[in-house]
């Protein structure tokens, strides 16, 4: 992995307007790439064969992504007055570790074939297979395989959280937010697999998932996690809970959004997966409540249909705007987006404009 060059000169706890989200990434991606080097030396002195899965995961994290929940660490341990210590990147990255398991799991179980434009690791492992002319069945060898591999990034994000060479007090108070962080995402990860399964489901369950598998673990609890690195302030907690419950379930929804409407070659990944899944989101739900007769069979036929193709998901798209479930939608980001800027009115410079424009970064983005 090759990390981007960070000007030095720049002060990541005071960075010009517009490039908040940009420099942080390039620290974060210097300890990852530091990281994942060693993780990979260590598998391959395991054995060899073992390379591949090491190749992938650092394909995977390597091919992109905005390291928006670093950013919320970094940012949370600012607004808390912590000094800015190169050393809270490392629970920074460990964030984004854990949403690199995340994504390795999250494509097995939406059998979805790639990611980031990259094959997701569970194919690029199946891949291996045909290509080494192994017996048995390729496909069910990478779905085995990309299990293991998430299970190892889970615990490499548990390594590079614990080499932080930072006070244990403040560390172990950060500790505990993540261990919330963890079990709310595999939790919020369950339920929206159930919410696929459920004839009558509401919105009220879809927002549930997209507080615990999105919201909470992509801006609340990152938050959280940077803000106990810093001095505890009960006050600075609760503005940070309604900014970030408020800005990870705006993120969810352009996720929806993006998901159907998006162009694949921009978000790196086809919206074909998630119908045939019958993916329960905000958007679809709106849509299904708005929907006439006629309109409404038209999802029922494709939603969940696992032969659905792309002229099914054509009808979705047409479904979902001739409602007007995507304007209500977008309505509903901008209601979200204010809630949000008055939770943080009296959170300190510069982390409150920083957060600012990372909820920008969060609803505004196209992939």
């Amino acid at each position: 992995m090759s990390p981007r060059l960070f000007p030095s000169s720049i002060d990541l706890a005071a960075p010009p307007s517009g490039q908040v989200l940009g420099l942080l990434a390039q620290r974060v991606d210097e300890v990852l790439a530091t990281f994942l080097t060693e993780r990979a030396k260590e598998l391959a002195a395991i054995d060899a064969a073992l390379n591949p899965v090491a190749d992938s995961v650092t394909a995977l994290v390597e091919a992109g992504g905005k390291r928006l929940r670093p950013a919320f660490v970094w940012w949370g341990a600012m607004a808390a007055a912590a000094e800015p210590d190169p050393e809270i990147l490392k629970p920074a990255g460990a964030a984004e570790l854990l949403h690199t398991f995340a994504l390795i799991h999250d494509d097995i179980m939406d059998k979805s074939a790639t990611r980031r434009g990259l094959p997701a690791v569970h194919s690029a492992l199946a891949e291996h297979h045909r290509e080494a002319g192994m017996a048995g069945d390729a496909e069910w060898f990478g779905t085995g395989g990309g299990i293991l591999a998430g299970d190892m990034v889970f615990v490499w994000a548990d390594m590079l959280f614990e080499a932080a060479a930072l006070d244990p007090v403040a560390l172990a108070r950060s500790r505990t937010v993540f261990a919330h962080l963890r079990t709310e995402v595999m939790a919020g990860q369950y339920l929206d697999l159930r919410l696929s399964g459920l004839p009558e489901a509401s919105e009220e369950d879809s927002l549930r998932v997209s507080l615990l598998k999105s919201g909470r673990y992509t801006v609340t609890r990152p938050l959280q996690m940077g803000a106990a690195l810093g001095a505890p302030d009960d006050a600075l907690d609760r503005a940070l809970v309604e900014f970030g419950d408020a800005i990870g379930v705006a993120f969810q929804l352009r996720d929806d959004i993006l998901g159907l409407m998006g162009d694949p070659d921009e978000t790196g990944k086809g919206a074909l997966e998630d119908v045939r899944e019958g993916k329960r989101t905000m958007l679809v739900l709106r849509a299904r409540d708005l929907a006439t007769p006629a309109q409404r069979d038209v999802l029922a036929g494709v939603l969940g249909d696992p032969a659905a193709a792309d002229e099914g998901v054509d009808q979705v798209r047409q479904v979902v705007t001739e409602t007007g479930a995507l304007d209500q939608v977008e309505a509903s980001l901008s209601t979200l987006r204010a809630t949000a800027e008055a939770a943080i009115d009296e959170v300190r410079e510069p982390a409150r404009s920083a957060l600012l424009e990372l909820a920008a970064e969060a609803i505004d983005r196209t992939s």
